[in-house]
């Protein structure tokens, strides 16, 4: 009997047990299932209804209403414990019938979006992306949200093009995420113009003027240093070239310092575009991550 179990699991006693278990009813069980998951006891909750599914596998095909509550619930609780890809899969079972299914249905595409970022997958984007837009819900709030998620994972797949259709169905008349829909504006500002910048044209710059390519990369303070230790190495070789004269040895010397220095900074101007670039992409993914995350609590 599975509420015997329970008791174990979770320490409370038989006398309160009992409360919601009666004789052998199923549907007793999963009330123990939810005061468990409103106890927010997520593992237990995650234990139980896999024993309970594995035990009640008859009266679950009779019941497609129990299976779909009970695969929302194990979603939940998983989701609860950060198991992204058991919640995830979870919720795809989670029938259209179902009240559930919206709900379901977002979350799945959220967690699956948050997973593909975390993991680096493409995969676990393009399936959200997927899903999503299988998605067809009838209420406005539900329709603006959905263009709003897919918006944001427009941005994370950086498809600028599509995030702009989606952004045109933004109204701003849903409290729940019109603050975030102003933000995904902004994201998409600093993911075109972190983009936008040339490595090409960082390693120019800095061959004319160092630490020039890495000020417009927007490492400024980068900038100024390597500019100070070209000069500083530079003014050492010319002072030892008219001084010492050009074939003695601390000429060659400095003269090599300073073009092991010259070059590096050329070099290190082109890297610090990329770099720069993919330090960008990735605080502004995680604040994508966030804002998409935030009306699923705020709409369900």
């Amino acid at each position: 009997m599975i509420w015997l179990t329970l008791i174990a699991l979770t320490g409370i006693n038989q006398e309160l047990a009992s409360n919601f278990v009666l004789a052998d009813e199923p549907r007793a069980e999963i009330r123990f299932i939810q005061h468990l998951i409103d106890r927010q006891f997520w593992g237990d909750a995650i234990y139980v209804i896999e024993e309970f599914e594995e035990n009640e596998s008859d009266w679950l095909n009779r019941n497609p209403d129990a299976e779909d509550s009970l695969n929302f619930r194990a979603g939940w609780a998983a989701y609860n414990r950060e198991q992204l890809q058991y919640a995830g899969n979870r919720f795809g079972k989670v029938s259209s019938a179902s009240p559930d299914y919206y709900q379901a249905g977002f979350y799945r595409s959220y967690l699956y979006a948050h997973l593909s970022v975390h993991d680096s997958n493409p995969d676990y984007l393009d399936t959200a992306v997927r899903d999503l837009e299988n998605l067809n819900p009838d209420r406005k709030i539900l329709k603006e949200l959905r263009s709003f998620e897919l918006a944001g994972m427009a941005l994370l797949q950086r498809d600028y093009e599509r995030y702009a259709n989606h952004a045109d169905k933004f109204t701003g008349d849903f409290f729940a995420f019109a603050d975030q829909q102003e933000n995904l504006h902004e994201y998409h500002h600093q993911l075109s113009n972190a983009g936008g910048k040339s490595p090409l044209a960082a390693g120019l710059m800095s061959a004319v003027l160092p630490g020039s390519g890495k000020i417009y990369a927007g490492r400024r303070g980068d900038g100024i240093s390597t500019f100070l230790q070209v000069a500083v190495f530079g003014s050492v070789f010319a002072e030892s070239a008219l001084n010492a004269g050009w074939q003695h040895p601390r000429t060659w010397i400095s003269g090599g310092a300073f073009g092991l220095f010259y070059t590096a900074n050329i070099w290190g101007s082109v890297v610090s575009v990329r770099i720069t670039k993919e330090e960008i992409y990735e605080q502004v993914d995680q604040q994508i991550l966030l804002d998409l995350h935030i009306p699923l609590r705020s709409v369900f």
